[in-house]
C-alpha cells in the first residue's frame, strides 16, 4: 500500500479499528494529514523532525538539540521496526540506537561507527560533555570535538584516547560532523517510511496497536 492507500483506509475507521501497520503510517508519513472517524492523529516522530530542522539552523540551539532529537528518532525506528529483507539484528536486547543504525543507515551490527555514536549519545544524555569513557572493556573512549566542514560523519585520531585524562591531547579527538548525521537519521524516517509503503517493514509491539499508539501518537477530537 502506497500513503494515499493509507490515507483513504483510514479515513472512516475509529481508532481502536486502525491496524498496526495503519498506525505505523501515521508515525513515519511525515505530517501527512491523519485524519480517521471524528479525530485527527498526531505523530511525535514528525514532531522531533520539525524542531530539528527548526534548531539546526538557530545559533543559539544547534549544537545539542538536533543531535539528541536525532538519536531520539534513531531509538523510536528501532524499538518496533525491522526491515523483511535483512537478517534480524542478532543480539535482541541490543540497544534501538544501534538495530536503527544496522537496518535504515547501512551501518554493520555493531560495528565501530555504531560503537562510536552509541558513546556520543551517552555522552549527551549523562553530562552533555561529548566526552565518553569506558566503563567496561569493550566499550571505546572518545573526546568529540564538532567538525562541520569535514565531509566525512566520524573521522578516528591516528592515536586513539585509553581513556587515561592524564594522557589526553587534541590529536585524539574523535571528529564528527553533526549536520551529516542529522541528514543521515531525517533519511532514515524516510527509509523507513519507503519500506513500510513497499511491504518490507516488521512491526513489532509487544503489546500490539494500544501500545504502539499510546507510545508514538496522539489523537485530537474534531
Amino acid at each position: 500500500m502506497q500513503a494515499i492507500d493509507y490515507v483513504r483506509s483510514i479515513k472512516n475507521k475509529e481508532l481502536n479499528q486502525l491496524t498496526i501497520e495503519e498506525l505505523a503510517h501515521v508515525h513515519l508519513n511525515s505530517g501527512l494529514y491523519n485524519e480517521i472517524k471524528g479525530a485527527l492523529l498526531d505523530s511525535s516522530l514528525t514532531t522531533l523532525i520539525d524542531e530539528i530542522r527548526h534548531a539546526k539552523f538557530q545559533h543559539r540551539s544547534k549544537s545539542f538539540l538536533p543531535v539528541t532529537a536525532a538519536f531520539t528518532i534513531l531509538d523510536q525506528l528501532g524499538f518496533c521496526y525491522s526491515r523483511k529483507d535483512m537478517p534480524l539484528y542478532s543480539n535482541v536486547n541490543a540497544s534501538n540506537i544501534k538495530k536503527s543504525l544496522y537496518y535504515f543507515c547501512g551501518f554493520e551490527e555493531n560495528d565501530k561507527a555504531t560503537k562510536t555514536l552509541y558513546a556520543l549519545r551517552n555522552s549527551f544524555l549523562h553530562t552533555a560533555s561529548i566526552l565518553a569513557k569506558a566503563e567496561f572493556p569493550n566499550q571505546p573512549n572518545h573526546r568529540f570535538v564538532y567538525d562541520r566542514e569535514q565531509s566525512d560523519l566520524l573521522r578516528f585520531p591516528e592515536v586513539e584516547w585509553d581513556g587515561d585524562f592524564n594522557n589526553l591531547t587534541s590529536e585524539m579527538s574523535t571528529r564528527i560532523n553533526p549536520e551529516i548525521f542529522v541528514n543521515m537519521v531525517e533519511d532514515a524516517a524516510r527509509n523507513a517510511k519507503e519500506h513500510l509503503y513497499n511491504n518490507n517493514l516488521n512491526i513489532d509491539c509487544i503489546n500490539g496497536e494500544p501500545e504502539f499508539y499510546y507510545r508514538f501518537l496522539g489523537y485530537r477530537a474534531k
